[in-house]
C-alpha cells in the first residue's frame, strides 16, 4: 500500500456521520478517516469479487428500500419481472415507516445475478443491497 495519502472531502447525512462516531467510540480506530479507509477497502473487495462472479451460481440478494420513493416499487417489480428466469422466490418484509426489505434468491449464471444486482443498486430510493452465492 503507497505511504501517500490524499484528502478528499465527503458530503454525508448526519445520521450516517452520528452511526460512524457512535462505531467510533466503540471500536479501536484512531480517526474518521481510518474508519472509511476500511470501509472503501470492504466496498472495493466486494467490487471486485462481484465482477469476477461467472458461471452456475445459486443465492440470495437482499435489499433494503424506501416504498415511499415516487415509482420505486414499480422499477422492481419490472427489474423482477426482466430477470424473472433468475429468481426462484421472493421474501419480503416490512421494517417499518416506508422501509422494507426483500430477500430474492436466485440461480442462474453470475453474470446475469451481477445485471440484477447492479440494476437494483442503480435506483434511487434503494438503500442497501447484498448479494451472497454459491457456485
Amino acid at each position: 500500500m503507497s505511504d501517500e495519502l490524499k484528502r478528499v472531502s465527503l458530503t454525508i447525512p448526519r445520521n450516517i456521520l452520528d452511526d460512524l462516531d457512535e462505531i467510533l467510540e466503540s471500536q479501536d480506530y484512531s480517526s474518521r478517516s481510518e474508519a472509511v479507509r476500511d470501509a472503501l477497502r470492504d466496498f472495493l473487495a466486494n467490487y471486485r469479487w462481484r465482477e469476477e462472479l461467472s458461471g452456475p451460481q445459486r443465492g440470495v440478494v437482499i435489499q433494503v428500500y424506501d416504498h415511499h420513493v415516487r415509482n420505486l416499487t414499480g422499477k422492481l417489480l419490472e427489474i423482477q419481472h426482466n430477470l424473472r428466469e433468475l429468481i426462484t422466490s421472493v421474501q419480503h418484509l416490512h421494517l417499518g415507516k416506508g422501509e422494507c426489505m426483500e430477500a430474492i434468491i436466485v440461480e442462474g449464471r453470475g453474470e446475469r445475478i451481477r445485471e440484477l444486482v447492479d440494476k437494483l443498486r442503480s435506483l434511487k430510493g434503494v438503500k442497501q443491497v447484498e448479494i451472497a452465492t454459491v457456485g
